[in-house]
Formats: structure tokens, C-alpha cells, sequence
């Protein structure tokens, strides 16, 4: 079965149906959904080879590939890559897991929840607010909203929805082709060829005389 377009993609009733899962659906989901928004950057911003590059055994064909080529190309920083990597071990975990007792609660998955970058930062800024004069809430309140926050599972779905709405905000870039056009150089090689007499009156081979390279070609 084909699988649905990513524009296509209805990210508020995920949410919600993310929610009612069991722990192991709600990991591997999570991860399902940052690894198909990643592969939607690539195939926004390669020109082409997408299928060949992206799907079956292709190089990127795996959320790992995936994740360290978006940040060799500094298309994402590195606390993404860093709880993307981590979503990624979380997901493979529970994907492996025999143990129907398996959970957020586990003592590995809760540091590693508790590790979440994106979800840690959102929940420092309810400590901010709780200070804050700006908001119209008594810190008390504040204290308690962020409270409902820092169970592992809560984090782990905070880190997927602001990894996805990261995901989808990374311009699209389609750069042309600047580099030298090699029909042309080739060409002028041939074009350029010399006749070469020896003293003995014999034609050599004709050979082509390459220009001097010229500052910023490669």
C-alpha cells in the first residue's frame, strides 16, 4: 500500500490519537511520524534520485542515514539530531521488546525521556513564567501545569510534536547547478589539439593542451 503524502498528513488528530495509544504504539508512532517528516526534507530539497536514494536499500533509506546527513548538512542543529537520535533508540526498543510490560517507565527509556532536549526546555520555560509578572497565573498553578509535563511518556510526546513542527519549518532550498559545465571543457580540449613533428619527420599523436587551472574551478 502506497503511503499517504506527508501534506497530507492530519498532525492534530495524530496528536490525539497518539494520546489513547499503548506505550509501544506511541513510541514507535512518534518515531514513524519524525522519520517520514525527515524524509519529506530530503525529497523537498534533493533534485533527484529520490527513490533510489531514499527508499528499498537506499544509502538514506533509514532514519539513522537520515538523521546524520540532515546535520552533516547543517539542515538541523545538533540538540535535533541529538533527540532525534535518541527517539530513534527509544522507538527500537520497544520495536524489539518481547516483554508486553514494557514502558515509558522502564528505567533506561524514563533517563533517556528525562534527557529530551526539546521537551526539557519547554518545560524550564513553565519555571520562568512561574517568576515571571507577565503571566496572569499564580506560579502556584504554573507549578502544577508543568508538573503534568515530566512523566517520561509526556515528554517523549512533547519532544515528537515540536521535532515535527521543527521539521516542517526547514526552508525548502532547490540550488542549480553552478559548477563548470564539463561538455564545454572537454570540448575545448579537443578544440585546442596541437600536431606535434618529431625530428625525424614523424606525425605524434596528437595531443590536447590543457589550460592552466583557473582560481575557484574544480
Amino acid at each position: 500500500m502506497p503511503k499517504k503524502p506527508i501534506h497530507e498528513f492530519d498532525f492534530n488528530a495524530f496528536s490525539e490519537r497518539l494520546h489513547s495509544e499503548s506505550d509501544r504504539a506511541c513510541a514507535v508512532l512518534g518515531a514513524a511520524l519524525l522519520d517520514a517528516k525527515l524524509e519529506d526534507v530530503f525529497r523537498r530539497r534533493f533534485q533527484c534520485f529520490h527513490n533510489e536514494l531514499l527508499e528499498g536499500t537506499g544509502p538514506i533509506s533509514t532514519f539513522s542515514a537520515r538523521i546524520r546527513l540532515a546535520r552533516a548538512q547543517a539542515w538541523i542543529d545538533d540538540d535535533t539530531r541529538f533527540d532525534l537520535d535518541t527517539i530513534r533508540g527509544i522507538r527500537n526498543d520497544f520495536a524489539h521488546s518481547y516483554d508486553h510490560d514494557f514502558s515509558f517507565s522502564n528505567q533506561s527509556v524514563a533517563a533517556r525521556c528525562a534527557n529530551l532536549r526539546t521537551a526539557q526546555a519547554f518545560i524550564e520555560g513553565y519555571a520562568l513564567a512561574a517568576v515571571s509578572l507577565k503571566s496572569n497565573l499564580s506560579s502556584g498553578t504554573i507549578y502544577s501545569m508543568q508538573a503534568v509535563l515530566k512523566p517520561p511518556r509526556m515528554r517523549y510526546q512533547l519532544a515528537v510534536e515540536f521535532l515535527s513542527q521543527y521539521l516542517d519549518e526547514i526552508p525548502e532550498e532547490s540550488p542549480v547547478y553552478s559548477g563548470i559545465n564539463i561538455l564545454e571543457e572537454v570540448r575545448a580540449l579537443s578544440a585546442n589539439i596541437r600536431i606535434q613533428a618529431s625530428g625525424s619527420d614523424t606525425v605524434g599523436v596528437p595531443s590536447p593542451q590543457v589550460a592552466p587551472h583557473q582560481e575557484g574551478s574544480s
